[in-house]
Parts: structure tokens; sequence; C-alpha cells
């Protein structure tokens, strides 16, 4: 405690008081969430560049909606069984966890078929993938009303208290995403960025654009159990396209994406609890912060263009 006060900007930042007990002695029980929350917006972030890419925003949308759906209906079976939802939140590998990675990946698979197939109903379908499982979701919390604040923690973001376990399996999950990611990263750029010349070259494009939305979809699943559906979305989308308006290199586009989620997950976890603020909302404004840059230098090429149109 007497380093940290000896040091002018981090004893502001880390002795900050908030009901009575300072963020530095609040860190032993909100490590797990911080971390978490890291985990998440590295992967999140890193994806969220395919994600843009490809053009498929809605199709993560739809897919984090219909994972959600999974968590609503495993607290609906559990009650009718006659279990209470604290029993059967707090393991991963339980129903609501089980139930949103089924549901994820099988959506995945269907949405990989009419992204890869580009049928001229894929927008409708995307939108009852969205809209359908979000009112049946919003349904299940108004019938499980005793149990709407356990559900409503995970589909609308609550990291400040994550089990060991579900950091473990957040671990986990990003290592392997990560690693598909790494040994398969030429293929997943190429389906991305031209597909057709990919298929033209014999690649399988249909089972390369598969594997790329289930890890999409099995991180979303994961990662709602952690932090919640809608700080999800948001650290797979909004870092990804502030990195993509800053710069043209691919590579760095990637990076760029990693350090703003992850920027966004540790100062937005910081503010929420300096403010009492909601955790997974204050993560999502924090996010978009980042795209000031991005759209600011947007502006000044339109300008410079128009004055040199009009020139």
């Amino acid at each position: 405690m007497d380093f940290v006060r000896s040091i002018p900007v981090l004893s502001n930042l880390l002795l900050v008081e908030r009901n009575g007990m300072t963020f530095l002695e609040a860190l032993p029980i909100l490590q797990n969430g911080i971390l978490a929350g890291l985990f998440v917006a590295l992967v999140s972030a890193f994806l969220g560049v395919y994600v843009i890419l490809k053009r498929i925003v809605f199709v993560s949308a739809a897919i984090s909606q219909i994972s959600s759906l999974g968590v609503a209906c495993a607290f609906l079976v559990a009650v009718l069984l006659g279990h209470h939802a604290g029993e059967v939140k707090s393991q991963f590998l339980s129903a609501p966890g089980l139930t949103s990675v089924v549901f994820a990946c099988l959506a995945a698979l269907l949405l990989a078929r009419q992204v890869s197939e580009k049928r001229i109903t894929r927008e409708s379908i995307l939108g009852i993938g969205y809209v359908l499982p979000a009112g049946l979701t919003l349904v299940i919390l108004d019938l499980l009303s005793a149990e709407a604040h356990a559900i409503e923690d995970i589909l609308f973001g609550n990291s400040v208290f994550v089990s060991a376990e579900q950091l473990r399996v957040q671990a986990v999950t990003a290592v392997v995403v990560l690693l598909i990611h790494l040994l398969l990263y030429k293929e997943f750029i190429f389906i991305s960025l031209d597909p057709e010349t990919a298929t033209a070259c014999g690649m399988k494009t249909r089972l390369f654009n598969r594997i790329l939305l289930l890890t999409i979809a099995f991180t979303i699943a994961v990662s709602i159990m952690s932090i919640g559906a809608l700080p999800v979305f948001a650290l797979m989308v909004i870092p990804a396209s502030a990195a993509l308006t800053l710069t043209q290199r691919l590579g760095f586009a990637f990076l760029l994406s990693v350090g703003f989620g992850v920027a966004a997950a540790l100062v937005g976890f910081y503010l929420s609890f300096v403010f009492s603020l909601p955790t997974g909302p204050t993560m999502l404004a924090t996010a978009g912060l980042f795209l000031i840059p991005g759209g600011a230098r947007t502006l000044l090429q339109r300008w410079r263009l128009v004055g040199a149109t009009a020139a």
C-alpha cells in the first residue's frame, strides 16, 4: 500500500474509494471478472475483424440472440423441473452453458450455409434469427419473473463476480480459438477477402466458412456466460470497426482491434467501479470512444476530397 501511495498517478487510480472500499482492496474480489473481461475482449476483438470484413455483423448479432435464448430456455426447463436459478447458473458445464453453446453452434451452421450460398432470403433469415429469439427471451423472462435478475445478469452483463471455473473455461476457449486461427490464418483471410477466387482455386470455402463461424459462435456462447450478451456483441463489432477505419493494413488492424478491445474492457471495468455503473454497458460505452479517431479521419478525408473537387 505504501508503494502504491508513493506513485502519484497510480495511487490516484488504485486508491479511489467507493462504498468504503478502494479499488486496490477490491481487486481480490474483482480479479476474476477483470481477467474474464480481458479474455473476452481479446478474442472477440480479434474475431471482430473477420466479422466486419465478411460483412456478417448481423450474423453475429443473430448468433448472440440465439445463444441468449439457449440460456433462457435452460433456466425455464430448470425451473419447470423444480430447481432454482442459483443452482444452475454457477457451473459452465450445466444447462445454461451447454444450451448456449448448442444453440449458438447450430445457428452458426445454419447461417454459414446461407452466407456461403448467398440466397436472396439471407436477410430475412437473419432478421428472423435476431428478432424471434429476442422476443422469446423476453417472454421467458416475463414467465420467470422470480428468476429474472439471475437471467438478466447473464444476458445483459454482470462480470463483477465470475467463478474460477468460468474463468478457466474462458481462458481455454481463448487459447483454442486463437490456436485454430493461427493454424488457418491464410485460409480465413482468403475466404474473407475474396471467397469467389478462393473457390476457383479449389479451396473448400464452405468448410472454412463453417469453421470460422463456429469459432465465432462458440466464443459468443462461452463469453455470454462471463460478461453478458450485450458487451460481447459490442466488443466483437466496435473495436474492429474502429481499427479498420484507421488502417488498411490487415495485420495492424488485428493488433489495433485487440488493443482497443482490451483497453475498453479494462477502462470500462474500472469506471464501472468508480461510478457504480453496470459493468457491461460501461465497457460498451468505453469501446464507443475508440470510434472517434476513425470517424474524425473519415470526415477529414471527405472534406479534403470535396475541397479538391471544388478546386
